[in-house]
């Protein structure tokens, strides 16, 4: 009996969740990184790249604020 080299059938594999990022209130980089995240997470959208959106949900977390400065 031979030994089977290949899987009965397809991975079907869901689609991609993308939880929102928190941008900080009236900071206009993170305003700005969370409209491309939007856009970057929109199915048919031609921005659509969800690589590039888990890129920008990190970088409005690690975004800077100077009155943030003390608490990291």
């Amino acid at each position: 009996m031979a030994s089977r080299t290949t899987m009965a059938d397809p991975v079907q594999l869901s689609e991609p969740e993308f939880p929102a990022p928190e941008p900080v209130r009236g900071c206009d980089v993170c305003g700005a990184l969370f409209g491309q995240w939007k856009q970057a997470t929109e199915k048919g959208s031609p921005a659509y790249d969800p690589s590039h959106a888990t890129d920008l949900a990190v970088e409005i977390g690690r975004h800077p604020h100077a009155w943030q400065k003390g608490n990291r």
